[in-house]
């Protein structure tokens, strides 16, 4: 590949020697600690350049930190989020300090992101760059960069398996092969002692009764249901699947976890309106204004230049960067002509036409705020403006200028499910000590800050969200919520697609973790865990006293457990507030962890510490929401779930949910295309008016003519969604998404749903098989060993056939598909489970006595001296082989028929077409040779002909050999008075009915048809 390696410039030794210029070099020289410089590659003039040649050359050869310049970047390769991002010079090139990366990672361009834009600085450090392109310095290379470390994560992720239930076939195996053992036994004390019998052959048979019942084909089998299963999730439902082995263990999931933002709801923000103080009357608010209302200058200048957008390359006007903030600028009439100046289009009252941002504090998601320091037209005032969390912003806030109900307003607004940022403002005086406007850190901007008023945004939920919700819940899932939204907005999301239901026709009261005072402890309680207690959301119900509520400690779990089952409360876990449960925790017994603040290293220890993991495992399948959850947290609640013996599934769309999505047992990335989604709720909401107008004109019995036009929009609105469905199928899938087990195609949790379904439908077809495969082997042992004690041989023929019948029946078996729906019982988990070793047991019983019965009555009329008797003889057809033969092959058959669960988890055989006519045919033949119908085809199995009745001498020397027995001696009364064939066929419908009975009472005794409840 060096023959299309890209070339940069790297500042380094030149010629002559001492000197320092820039050199020109290929990406795979670059080392940490090299200062390059990187320019964005365009098409020569009259040249268009291809999209993947285009992407290769303007791809981030590594992370570097950007000293000079700034640039947008596309990191939607490395995220999964579309949104450019920009980038922007560090801003405190101190020495005392260590450099972050995630507090820095505003300044840093991640190794594998796409150049956009790029702007050449202004720093004097550094001569300009050949190519006029943003200066940087490389931080890391190769797999320790973030894209090299993701695929490390790809490469080396927990151990995986080759199937579910390793240690199970292990252990079944093993039954198995006890049962063959004995067959052997018996087979080898009985041929030993034949002096006639050849002892090389004898041992050779044994070896063969041994290895029958260890299936061979085992293997191919259930890799044949998980292959079948892959094929029909990538065509039925565009999910595509990495790790296969996980497709079964979804059957198992019994607790589901979703992000809010893109996954819930749609990742399209609107802005919603605005609101101010009311400065008149006092420190009160003013309603809700929209936002193409008049707004006063301070908000209109925050909703104007706090943001990171940039312009495109090349002289465009096209503007790059998040789309909400994109819209917040649109409605104040300003618009962007550099990058870091915009114009009002039209003339306006104050003067403030014109805006030149100076500097850019960047949003990070510790600090959850940004500012900007601008300038206003010509004016030499500086204004700083911020934006961010309400929580956050109102510590920035100068005293005296917060509003007395500003908690309130916020949470009110948040609990109506919207996203609510805080604007303020204060003018900048420069001191003589500060010589320019970069050389001020952070904190002195965002200080004594004026506040100007909420943002109110509003991401609606997607159309299937709630469908699919209350569908996991009625099947028995535990359904949770994991954002890093906002606990009000999370909890109020959360009841709207009701993963918090109504209680006696009303929803629960929302609880939340928290620290209380330690005058509220509990004695009893341990100094750490007692200090938290889950109280009301809603101030006023806690009546003024903060330490209110129920402790989290082990004695008042069963409390919390009680509140939540009856319906009286709903619980909810901020991540500060985990934070600050496991650092206690774990600051209890290690001393490392003390009341200081602790690295983010130490914090993610302390997540996942034994200590903590043990009172997350007890307290997190309580709760409900997790909000304000960085990464590490979510991963750390998934991990609980997962101690907790569990099986988890989540899913999400973003760069923060890649950890929770590998810790969880079925990780499922879904797509985030805001614009595609919009295109799909409106076409969908065309659709349904025009089916509600088809059906409001059908019931008035309108002319046909007018419902012409509701046809036309109805087929209007199909072509859109056809359309958003392909533009979603040309969607680029990112390393964010290839790195989750399960990625689909598609915007909406629907795939949750289809994913849980196929895994119950291929662990069903699993124990199927292995249910199948034990109850055949554990037969053919016992017919090998019936008929070498007889001296009796199978026919060439007939074990042709009978392996093409069962591979044939495999087949049509793990091609069973999933139901719509999903019901509220779980198939068993293990072949070793109560209701499958039952059904084994006493399937292979009834077929044991059925195929003795039936050898016992063929020795009567068979020859002691017949040729075909003779042991280590030629194969001749005879009585005994011919009934055996039909028996043997009437229980394999039985054993799909009757093994083939169906409903409610599979497709119920009438409509599995291929194995109902398969099963159809083989018992139709059977019958066929049981009354010797067509002669031709006993002699293509090579049957012989059935006898009319025994004599007395054969009656004599059956009784000799094998006594008395009343269910024998009743077999022979049928034989006499209606044939063999009679008998043959009366046997084959006892053993048929027999064995449908003793399964049908096998799941109704073991596995009730009642709803599943978890106990947690």
């Amino acid at each position: 590949m060096h023959g299309h390696e890209k070339m940069i410039y790297a500042y380094r030794p030149a010629f002559p020697p001492g000197t320092t210029d820039w050199v020109r070099i290929g990406t795979s020289e670059i080392v940490p600690g090299d200062i390059i410089s990187c320019k964005e590659a365009t098409a020569r003039k009259g040249r268009n350049m291809a999209h993947h040649q285009k992407q290769h050359l303007n791809r981030v050869p590594a992370d570097i930190l950007i000293l000079s310049g700034d640039v947008v970047v596309d990191e939607a390769l490395l995220t999964g989020e579309s949104v450019p991002q920009l980038k922007t010079s560090l801003e405190d090139t101190s020495t005392d300090r260590n450099l972050d990366l995630q507090e820095h990672k505003q300044s840093i361009c991640f190794g594998g992101t796409n150049l956009l834009v790029t702007h050449e600085g202004d720093d004097t450090r550094f001569p300009a760059a050949p190519d006029r392109g943003v200066i940087g310095v490389v931080l890391r290379t190769g797999f320790e960069t973030a894209q090299g470390s993701l695929l490390r994560t790809m490469a080396h992720t927990q151990k995986s398996v080759d199937g579910i239930h390793t240690r199970d076939t292990y252990i079944f195996i093993l039954l198995l092969l006890l049962c063959a053992i004995f067959s052997a036994y018996v087979v080898w004390e009985e041929g030993w002692a034949d002096e006639s019998r050849n002892r090389f052959r004898l041992i050779l048979h044994v070896i063969m009764i041994i290895t029958s019942v260890v299936p061979p084909e085992l293997p191919m089998e259930l890799s044949l249901a998980v292959t079948n299963s892959v094929t029909d999730l990538m065509k039925r439902c565009q999910v595509y699947c990495t790790e296969i082995f996980r497709i079964p263990i979804a059957g198992q999931v019994n607790v589901c976890c979703f992000d809010k933002t893109g996954t819930l709801t749609s990742d399209e923000m609107q802005l919603k309106g605005v609101r101010l103080v009311d400065t008149e009357n006092g420190n009160g608010f003013v309603e809700v204004m929209k936002p193409d209302e008049s707004l006063p200058l301070e908000p209109t200048l925050i909703m104007a230049a706090c943001h990171a957008l940039a312009l495109g390359g090349n002289g465009s006007d096209n503007v790059i960067g998040d789309p909400l903030e994109k819209a917040i600028m649109s409605t104040t009439g300003y618009r962007l002509v550099q990058n870091n100046e915009l114009q009002r289009g039209t003339a306006s009252e104050d003067g403030a036409s014109k805006i030149q941002i100076v500097q850019r504090l960047n949003f990070t998601s510790r600090l959850k705020r940004m500012s900007v320091l601008a300038k206003v037209d010509s004016d030499d005032t500086i204004w700083a403006l911020t934006k961010g969390a309400p929580e956050v912003v109102k510590k920035l806030l100068k005293e005296g200028t917060c509003p007395d109900d500003y908690d309130k307003v916020s949470m009110r607004h948040m609990g109506r499910g919207q996203r609510v940022l805080a604007m303020a403002y204060r003018k900048v005086s420069l001191g003589q000590e500060i010589l320019t406007l970069k050389d001020l850190k952070r904190d002195n901007v965002e200080c004594n800050l004026i506040f100007a008023g909420f943002l109110l945004l509003d991401c609606p939920i997607k159309g299937d969200s709630k469908s699919v919700i209350q569908e996991l819940q009625s099947s028995g899932h535990q359904v949770k919520m994991i954002t890093g939204d906002s606990l009000w907005t999370a909890a109020e999301v959360a009841r709207q697609v009701g993963m918090v239901q109504k209680s006696n026709g009303s929803y629960p009261q929302f609880f939340h973790l928290k620290r209380c005072h330690s005058n509220t402890i509990n004695a009893s309680c341990k100094p750490v865990v007692g200090n938290f207690r889950f109280v009301a959301m809603i101030p006023d119900s806690l009546d003024g006293n903060e330490g209110s509520g129920v402790s989290v400690a082990a004695s008042d779990v069963d409390r919390l457990k009680e509140m939540v089952d009856n319906g009286d409360a709903s619980l909810c876990i901020s991540g500060d507030a985990l934070q600050d449960l496991v650092t206690g925790i774990v600051g209890g017994n290690n001393s490392t962890f003390g009341s200081s603040e602790v690295s983010r290293g130490e914090e993610k220890h302390a997540l996942f510490d034994p200590a903590a993991q043990v009172v997350l495992m007890r307290l997190v399948p309580l709760v409900s929401v997790f909000a304000r959850h960085a990464p590490r947290q979510k991963e750390a609640i998934v991990a609980a779930i997962n101690l907790g013996g569990f099986k988890t599934l989540m899913c999400g769309d973003g760069t923060n949910d890649m950890a929770s999505l590998r810790r969880a047992h079925v990780g499922i990335s879904i797509i985030s295309a805001p614009e595609v989604e919009a295109k799909q709720r409106s076409a969908t909401a065309e659709i349904s008016a025009a089916r509600a107008n088809q059906k409001k004109e059908r019931k008035k019995k309108k002319a046909t003519a007018k419902l012409k036009p509701s046809n036309a929009s109805f087929e209007d609105s199909l072509n859109q969604l056809r359309q958003a469905q392909e533009e979603l199928n040309s969607v680029e899938l990112g390393d964010a998404s290839i790195a989750s087990p399960f990625t689909s195609r598609s915007v909406s949790i629907k795939c949750c749903k289809d994913v849980l379904q196929q895994g119950r439908c291929t662990l069903v077809t699993m124990l199927q098989i292995y249910k199948i495969l034990g109850i055949n082997c554990l037969v053919n042992a016992m017919v090998l060993s019936n008929l070498f004690l007889h001296g009796v041989k199978q026919g060439d023929r007939q074990l042709t056939v009978t392996g093409l019948a069962v591979a044939a029946l495999f087949l049509f078996v793990s091609r069973g598909k999933p139901l719509d729906s999903i019901a509220p019982i779980r198939p068993p988990a293990s072949v070793l489970c109560r209701s499958a070793l039952a059904s084994i047991g006493m399937q292979f019983g009834i077929h044991f006595w059925a195929i003795r019965l039936a050898s016992q009555v063929s020795l009567s009329f068979v020859d002691p001296y017949d040729p075909s008797m003779i042991p280590d003889g030629p194969f001749n057809p005879n009585t005994l082989n011919t009934s055996t033969f039909l028996m043997n092959m009437l229980a394999t058959v039985n054993t799909f028929a009757v093994n083939y669960r169906g409903e409610p988890f599979v497709e119920p055989l009438k409509k599995n077409k291929m194995l109902l006519r398969s099963l159809q045919i083989c018992y139709a033949v059977l019958l066929c040779c049981a009354l010797e119908l067509f002669p031709p085809l006993s002699d293509l199995l090579q049957l012989s002909e059935y006898p009319s009745t025994a004599s007395d001498e054969e009656l004599e020397w059956q009784t000799n050999n094998f006594g008395t027995d009343l269910i024998l001696s009743l077999a022979n009364g049928i034989v006499s008075s209606f044939g063999f064939p009679a008998f043959m066929c009366g046997l084959m419908l006892v053993d048929t009915s027999l064995t449908f009975a003793v399964e049908k009472f096998i799941l109704r005794f073991f596995e009730p048809t009642g709803s599943v409840t978890l106990n947690f």
